[in-house]
């Protein structure tokens, strides 16, 4: 009897059908499916190309760098990535499709090329997916590895994650011809995205593109076109081609169902121009791309191993390119030579492998291999083989082994790609070359010591070129020493000093900071913006990227910047963060010898703007604010910026006086804070010797006494350390403390007075001891025991006297 067929079965003949279709090599559409980076793939499809002679090969890759393939099969030192950028809004972004010698994209090219075969990209270009998508790197093969499908297939096949299986299924396959590939590929590709909980927009946005581009060349050509993606799509595009109905495997429908939530939509269908529209809600600063771009760049193996940064990429390029061309030579890929590698490694660790534990790790790799059903040793039994041969304690402890880091290093390899003459560059690239060869600062192999003084012009266009690269983060120059404008707790010696090194990657740091703009100027103001969207909600830090950009020149600081920076100064509802702006901003505006912002008008308003909002936000200050030290400060720069330039921005000196006169007569402040408000005052002579001490009086307890002092002798420095009253009435209060209540106040009292110098503690000394009669103080001796330990034991003291008085244990008095 004929069973009836049940939606599953019906899915599962679906699916077998469309894996059966998928995996023949004699119609006019052939799609093989890739994992990125992998040396099989690389040569299975060189293999089928060769077997197949397609009237055209469309690989996955960006069409709009279809016009410069020809750029992009120069003759380049491996590895090298495309870089794809762009700008708008002040924000900018970009992404990398990288190649070495045995990526099957690469591959694929190359082998095309030299039989004369129609090549072209076929995904859509970044900047229309750019919104849906956070990675940095396009070759990756993160859907691969993800979903319920690969965890479960791991543990039937006893691996520890997708690497290991990749490598049993398919790396390791001596023998693995291409029929079986294309079977275990797309079974595999299949199940892995039928089980997916959800496919991405991005990811259905890409495929409808691919597919329409497969289909519009089906009709430019005559032959056979072969199709080289990642195998996770190769079933969607199948699917969308050929009319299958496939459940869970593709969704031909837009993926906006609808605009209920309100959002703009830009919906169509697609069409053969590379400049798709979005299939999905695109936000606003999307629609309006100012620049776009793209540029070959060197890439390294480091950036390309999937353990240190590649997202999910092929792990221990290194060990592939081994696997790579020694197949392609027809030998059985041999481990001896990574061996010897690891010992030269080791040597140069300090570490050293003996004959015996070289012929222990052998030993050890050949049996996992053997147990693991390989016929060669294989990358994870190279590296389970160094841990067990290897390792002691390092591992069972948490502690980092110097064996496991060297085969590490050894199977990423240290290689370093190099872009072939005829290389185009971007504009901005050119100029840096330019500018530091006018400079007479380009990087070489020899490092290099550089002194600059500030003061000198040429040294001082030096200086700004170098601040220019270090915002955009070009390798090859450090500043290692010199003047902090940021801090400024030393502007005595306007002096820099650099270290210009050349580093490999030297050009793809200027290719990447191309995406910021054509020139120099621009791409730095556009940087210093991007950094003030890092920093929204801290006008503090923002101010202090106009302390850089003015490092790297004036004409840096934008209207743009300038006004991003006013906004977040209205919004700010931090006082310690406002007055840190208004800090910036005072020292650009009035003490800056060498930026040429001194008097800036832009930065005079922007000061203005910060000083209102600070005064404001004294007021809402509580006791819940603390006695934070940076509110002196931050006083301190409020009462600065009064004094110097307070008639040239027209602030209401008057409202000043009177917010802190509030502040200090206000009992919800916090002690710091009407310390400061005194200090302020008296600094201004608006309050007199008495007023200080009545206020220093009110506030008179332990808890509360150092605080106060915190605050006036960071506002009052210079007037406090000539008035003896005040000396003695602290020495009084400090006299009448209990050693317990002492012991509370020393903290903040040893703060307070940090705000002096060694001569004018010495100096307040000696006032103490005149008014005591004294003619001079007696000399210091250094204790030999913290200060806090013998205020203790004075304490201890203290409570065993008490405690003899109470009991009557005094000794008697002798006659």
């Amino acid at each position: 009897m004929t069973r009836v067929m049940n939606s599953a079965d019906i899915s599962d003949t679906r699916g077998q059908a469309l894996i059966d279709r998928l995996c023949r090599v004699d119609t006019d559409v052939v799609y093989f499916p890739v994992r990125h980076h992998s040396p099989t793939c690389a040569r299975l499809v060189s293999e089928l190309i060769d077997r197949l002679r397609p009237a055209a090969v469309l690989i996955e890759g960006p069409s709009d760098f279809n016009d410069r393939l020809d750029e992009l099969l120069l003759k380049h030192e491996m590895p090298v990535a495309i870089y794809s950028y762009f700008r708008c809004g002040g924000a900018s972004r970009g992404v990398y499709y990288p190649f070495c010698e045995y990526s099957p994209e690469w591959v694929a090219l190359r082998k095309g090329r030299r039989r004369g075969t129609l090549l072209r990209f076929i995904d859509l270009p970044w900047g229309e997916m750019a919104h849906l998508d956070n990675r940095e790197h396009r070759y990756a093969d993160v859907e691969l590895r993800r979903g319920r499908y690969i965890k479960r297939l791991c543990v039937r096949m006893q691996v520890d994650d997708f690497d290991d299986l990749w490598d049993r299924l398919i790396e390791s396959q001596a023998l693995l011809g291409l029929e079986e590939y294309l079977r275990r590929m797309h079974s595999l590709c299949f199940h892995i995205r039928r089980e997916e909980d959800f496919i991405s927009p991005e990811d259905r946005l890409r495929e409808a593109f691919m597919a329409e581009q497969i289909r519009s060349l089906r009709t430019q050509v005559s032959g056979p076109l072969l199709v080289v993606t990642g195998g996770f799509h190769s079933s969607a595009l199948a699917a969308r081609g050929e009319g299958f109905d496939c459940p869970g495997i593709d969704d031909t429908e837009c993926p906006v169902a609808d605009d209920s939530d309100g959002s703009n939509h830009a919906c169509s269908t697609p069409t053969e121009d590379a400049d798709l529209p979005c299939l999905v809600p695109v936000d606003e600063p999307f629609r309006q791309v100012e620049e776009r771009g793209s540029a070959l760049m060197a890439y390294s193996y480091e950036r390309l191993d999937g353990r240190v940064d590649y997202d999910a990429g092929m792990p221990s390029p290194a060990f592939y390119e081994q696997v790579w061309r020694q197949k392609r030579t027809g030998r059985e890929f041999s481990h001896h030579p990574l061996l010897i590698q690891l010992v030269d490694e080791l040597r140069r660790r300090h570490q050293i492998l003996s004959t015996a534990d070289l012929i222990a790790v052998e030993t050890a790799a050949r049996a996992l291999a053997a147990l693991r059903g390989r016929s060669c040793v294989w990358r994870r039994d190279l590296i389970d083989a160094v841990t067990t041969s290897l390792i002691k304690d390092e591992l069972e402890y948490g502690c980092d082994s110097p064996f496991i880091e060297a085969i590490h290093a050894v199977l990423r390899g240290s290689r370093h790609g190099r872009l072939a003459a005829g290389t185009q560059m971007p504009p901005l690239v050119l100029e840096i070359h330019r500018e530091l060869s006018r400079h007479g600062l380009t990087a070489t192999v020899t490092e290099r010591q550089l002194e600059l003084d500030l003061l000198s012009p040429q040294d001082l266009a030096k200086s700004r070129l170098l601040h220019r690269l270090q915002l955009l983060r070009v390798a090859g120059f450090k500043q290692t020493a010199g003047v902090d404008f940021l801090k400024r707790n030393d502007l005595t010696r306007l002096e820099e000093s650099w270290t210009i090194l050349w580093s490999p990657q030297f050009e793809g740091t200027c290719i990447e900071a191309a995406r910021y703009g054509t020139c120099l100027m621009d791409a730095v103001t556009a940087r210093l913006l991007e950094l003030a969207d890092t920093h929204e909600g801290n006008a503090s830090a923002a101010a202090a990227l106009l302390v850089q950009g003015a490092q790297a020149g004036i004409e840096t600081l934008s209207d743009q910047l300038l006004d991003r920076l006013a906004g977040l100064i209205q919004e700010e509802i931090e006082f310690t963060v406002v007055t840190g702006a208004v800090g910036h901003l005072l020292f650009l505006f009035c003490h800056d010898e060498i930026f040429g912002t001194s008097r800036l008008p832009q930065v005079g308003r922007i000061l203005g703007e910060a000083f209102s909002r600070s005064l404001w936000l004294l007021e809402t200050l509580a006791q819940s604010a603390g006695n934070d030290a940076q509110i002196p400060r931050g006083i301190l720069a409020m009462l600065e910026t009064v004094q110097r330039c307070g008639e040239f921005l027209e602030l209401d000196r008057e409202e000043f006086i009177a917010a802190f006169r509030r502040a200090g007569q206000d009992s919800r402040k916090p002690p710091m804070v009407r310390g400061a408000a005194a200090g302020v005052l008296w600094t201004l002579e608006i309050a007199d010797d008495n007023q200080i001490l009545s206020d220093l009086l009110l506030l008179a307890t332990p808890n509360q006494l150092g605080d106060f002092l915190s605050g006036l002798f960071a506002l009052a420095r210079e007037v406090a350390q000539r008035q003896p009253r005040l000396v003695q009435t602290i020495d009084r209060l400090l006299l009448e403390f209990t050693p317990e209540e002492f012991l509370i106040s020393l903290p903040a009292l040893r703060l307070a007075f940090t705000y002096f110098t060694p001569r004018e503690k010495s100096h307040m000394l000696q006032t103490l001891f005149d008014s005591l009669g004294l003619q001079e103080a007696p000399p210091q001796v250094a204790l030999t025991v913290h200060v806090a330990v013998a205020v203790e034991a004075l304490a201890v003291e203290e409570r065993l006297l008490a405690t003899r008085a109470k009991y009557g244990l005094e000794e008697p008095d002798h006659v």
